[in-house]
């Protein structure tokens, strides 16, 4: 979705309303698989030379389960609000877009990325048992066995006799 700030009128609110199509974009096979759908209904208001947009967006997202490895469909609707500016500050709170023409594209994809947790579980998912050649412990008892182990690759140190005065 593209927008065009030289159509806006200063202090008049414009909506904007459109399907976008994220099949083109890469994602990590490990989290999310695609966004099959998203719909942006825009409202945007010009400022001089802030532009102020408030998002209404719904999507699906394709997760990947973090126990199984499956896909999950995770459905978001929620509304956001961004504020650009064709200046260049030093502001936490503006995003800088230079020129008239907006892609917005990018910032969809962001705030729906944003609401995607960052470990997917599927309902009635359930983490794996030991099995054949592994098994599955805590962090805790994975760092206790790792602090207690000893490493035998460098016993054979001990009997190296580095000068004549060892004995």
């Amino acid at each position: 979705m593209k927008l065009n700030r030289a159509i806006l009128q200063e202090g008049k609110p414009e909506i904007f309303e459109e399907d976008i199509d994220f099949s083109k974009n890469i994602f990590n096979e490990n989290h999310i698989r695609s966004v099959p759908f998203a719909h942006a209904k825009i409202e945007a208001t010009e400022y001089g030379s802030t532009l102020r947009v408030i998002f209404h967006i719904k999507a699906k997202v394709i997760g990947v389960c973090s126990y199984t490895l499956e896909d999950v469909p995770l459905e978001y609707e929620f509304t956001d609000e961004l504020i650009f500016t064709n200046e260049e500050e030093d502001s936490d709170e503006l995003i800088y877009e230079k020129g008239h023409l907006i892609d917005l594209d990018p910032h969809i994809l962001s705030l729906i990325l944003a609401r995607v947790p960052i470990t997917i579980k599927k309902k009635g998912a359930k983490l794996p048992e030991n099995g054949n050649f592994y098994r599955v412990l805590s962090e805790e008892d994975y760092l206790q066995e790792k602090s207690e182990k000893k490493d035998s690759r460098w016993d054979i140190l001990d009997s190296v006799k580095l000068d004549d005065t060892d004995e």
